[in-house]
């Protein structure tokens, strides 16, 4: 992945051309011999040529290799004879004199020069006597960049090894991909240093630095061999990789215990001014980040890059499209680390955090796209980096710990120094652990958005010293119009003392009844307790034992507690999905979100909760649709029972505001509207009803059409009468000042219609 820093704040990106051009096509090439003959610092330029080895897959003529802004002086072959070549654009076109045929295998030296590319992020950047590469840019569309520094089929299903020759002035120091096999000083004030890499690696992860550099040199235990550790770091920076670097080999280890033997070189990093790019052997390393502090925001960079060693490095995604391969894996592993060297629970703050962040805004920034069809433009976005990893953690807890450990080290090897698609490695995973997982990658990698689940009710009976709970499940889409099979979901069971029994419970389709035997009787069911899957669902658990507010502003709602005397236990799931259709009564229910709530009280006390509403469209635009509707909130036990409105208060205006309901109970709650012109029963011509103001804080205003001589009842949502008066004319005011906050219904003259009070 690769990273950019501003400031203190660092975001990690990285992208990739998919299915970028045609160029290669015909061709594939075995191995690189690059000479970086001159640099010219004055002028940004250099003087180079790379002899290619490559296979003609098809008879060809003609040959066409990717290189941006530098030019070719010569094309020349031991094995055929080069008619011409051409420059246009980015593309290197060979012509031979004869037709190169089906399989053969040929070398083409090519003399190259000129001054280098480079964009914002990307290319060849040349600072003071600094000289480096970063492998892919952001604005570059295709996203590769090896074309910038050397003549290649530039992207990264071709694959080949490397002998790098790299001429520099003999007082500095290069570092570049691979081993350093050889220094030789050239005589004349410059040395040629001779790098390789043994293993078949795509262009973008080849890479070359040089300057004043201090190598600071440690060696790591691998399970299988020793593992040089080398930091290249600027002369005022080596008194601070030791502190930079302190847990670099607990991160190592911890990788090839969960996905193998390290499979590069060397553990190499080098200090760069431009973010992190995960280069095999020479990781780019924000300069910023060697402060000499272990802290996470420093460690997840250096954990990251390194994990590509194994996503990204030894297995590549074979299309851009599926770039979660490599980054959503890679972003996964810079939590996942946190397990042995910080803690489990650690691990599952960070990662609840992130998966937080994914619900509220990855679709704002980027729509909802299924993860294996990434446009080209979002190939370095959120989705990618972090629903990729929620999705990598929720497949882990899926499968299970241990056996996702297992399957992945497997995946790996199979595929090792090749390239996989999303396809490859659901097959994978598959086979490896004997669970199909078709529908897994049906509903979290080929669906755009996300499942959510819930507790619909359940139902317990005794049995014996035992109790049979049956649950009703339910399974709803976000951002797709899709429900998926072969679900996988934990519920914890929590009974009135809050002793916990957690279960996993599988089904198919949208609704299914599940049974499941207890050691206590459940008063409440929770759903993800520990956010182990990454639905569409904010849940947060709080214990309140003193007088005080607590918002969560994810699942947009604060609790506000009044009297306590002992402690209450406090869940709420804010599910971004609407619960249910409109009511009959022309009520609408938010088509976007609702709350379950979970109380468990020990003692007395008064809770209140706090709904906040906003006319946006990431939260109730699509609740809102004239200067007519008025807002309130509805309740209901469980799934099983019907809405009713409850009573509440209200501050704020349809743009905004807070919705209060005194001492919430458990149970679900949704905001919902009806429209002020909304008329009921049996409306007639000739008696027309004109309510006004609505809503209203103390007085009713009713005008009728016709003069009428009857009775008025008001009612409230469960049909009570609150008030009665009488009309004798076509006019009356009422106050209803002392009436809770609510909808209530006017009845008058065998028609029906609704008034809030605020």
């Amino acid at each position: 992945m690769k990273y950019v820093l501003s400031l203190l704040l660092t975001i990690c990106f990285f992208s990739f051309s998919a299915k970028s051009n045609e160029v290669g096509n015909d061709i594939d090439v075995s191995h690189y011999e690059i000479h970086l003959n001159e640099f010219n610092i004055d002028e940004k330029s250099l003087d180079a040529s790379a002899t290619i080895t490559l296979t003609a897959l098809n008879d060809i003529e003609i040959i066409e290799l990717e290189l941006r802004s530098l030019n070719v002086t010569s094309v020349v072959s031991k094995e055929i004879n080069v008619k011409e070549f051409s420059q246009k654009d980015d593309v290197l076109t060979i012509n031979f004199a004869s037709t190169l045929s089906k399989d053969s295998v040929i070398s083409l030296t090519i003399n190259y020069g000129g001054k280098t590319f480079n964009e914002n992020w990307g290319g060849v950047h040349w600072s003071a006597d600094y000289v480096y590469n970063l492998g892919v840019g952001f604005d570059s569309q295709p996203h590769n960049l090896g074309k910038t520094w050397f003549p290649c089929v530039d992207n990264f299903s071709d694959k080949a090894s490397y002998d790098l020759y790299i001429t520099i002035p003999e007082a500095m120091t290069s570092s570049c991909g691979g081993i350093l096999s050889e220094s030789v000083n050239n005589d004349n004030g410059t040395k040629t240093d001779h790098w390789t890499v043994s293993q078949e690696i795509p262009t973008y992860l080849m890479s070359f630095a040089f300057g004043d550099f201090v190598l600071w040199e440690e060696t790591y235990q691998g399970i299988e061999r020793d593992i040089p550790i080398h930091v290249y770091a600027k002369p005022n920076q080596i008194e601070k990789v030791a502190g930079t670097f302190a847990n670099i080999k607990g991160i190592a280890s911890f990788y090839e215990d969960k996905f193998g033997p390290y499979p590069l070189n060397r553990i190499g990093y080098v200090s760069t001014n431009l973010g992190c790019m995960e280069h095999v052997d020479n990781i780019a390393l924000a300069s910023q980040l060697i402060n000499g502090k272990a802290t996470f925001d420093n460690e997840s960079l250096i954990a990251h890059e390194m994990s590509h060693a194994w996503f990204g490095d030894k297995v590549t995604c074979a299309t851009a499209e599926d770039m979660w391969l490599n980054e959503g894996f890679a972003t996964f592993c810079n939590f996942y680390y946190l397990t042995e060297l910080y803690g489990e629970n650690v691990f599952i703050d960070y990662m609840n955090e992130l998966i937080d962040n994914v619900i509220l805004s990855a679709h704002q920034k980027e729509g909802f796209i299924p993860l294996n069809d990434m446009p080209l433009d979002l190939t370095y976005g959120t989705t990618v980096y972090d629903k990729g990893a929620a999705v990598v953690n929720t497949m882990m807890n899926y499968l299970g710990r241990e056996t996702f450990d297992s399957v992945m080290k497997k995946y790996i090897e199979k595929f090792a120094f090749k390239t996989a698609s999303s396809e490859d490695l659901r097959d994978a995973v598959s086979e490896f652990s004997g669970v199909d997982m078709t529908n897994f990658f049906d509903t979290w990698v080929f669906t755009a958005g996300s499942p959510v689940y819930s507790v619909k009710s359940f139902t317990t009976k005794a049995n014996g010293d035992k109790y049979d709970v049956e649950i009703v499940m339910n399974q709803q889409h976000r951002g797709a119009d899709y429900i998926g099979n072969s679900v996988r979901y934990e519920l914890t069971f929590v009974d009135k003392d809050w002793n916990t029994q957690n279960e996993m419970v599988e089904w198919d389709g949208e609704s299914a009844t599940i049974t499941k035997a207890l050691d206590f009787e459940p008063a409440a069911i929770f759903c993800d307790y520990d956010n182990k899957f990454a639905d569409a669902c904010h849940s947060y658990t709080y214990i309140v034992n003193k007088k005080g507010n607590k918002e969560f502003k994810d699942a947009r709602i604060k609790f506000v507690a009044k009297e306590i005397s002992d402690s209450t236990l406090l869940r709420v799931e804010h599910r971004w999905v609407g619960a249910d259709c409109d009511l009959s009564d022309g009520t609408k229910i938010s088509p976007n979100r609702y709350w379950t709530i979970h109380r468990l009280d020990k003692g007395n006390s008064v809770i209140n909760a706090e709904f906040q509403y906003q006319n946006v469209e990431a939260y109730d635009a699509d609740l809102f649709k004239s200067g007519n509707d008025s807002l309130m909130v509805m309740y209901r036990k469980d799934g099983s029972h019907q809405w009713k409105q409850v009573d509440f208060s209200i501050k704020g205006n349809n743009n905004a505001g807070i919705i209060t309901v005194e001492n919430i109970q458990s149970g679900d709650y949704t905001l919902a509207i009806w429209n002020e012109k909304y008329i009921g029963l049996n409306e007639s011509e000739e008696t027309y009803i004109d309510i006004y103001p609505n809503p209203t804080n103390d007085i009713i205003n009713i005008k009728l059409k016709n003069e009428i001589k009857e009775n008025i009842i008001i009612t409230n949502q469960l049909g009570q009468v609150v008030k009665k008066t009488n009309i004798d004319g076509k006019e009356i005011v009422i106050n209803v000042e002392d009436l809770t906050s609510g909808v209530y219904f006017i009845n008058v003259s065998n028609q029906k219609m609704k008034f809030l009070k605020n």
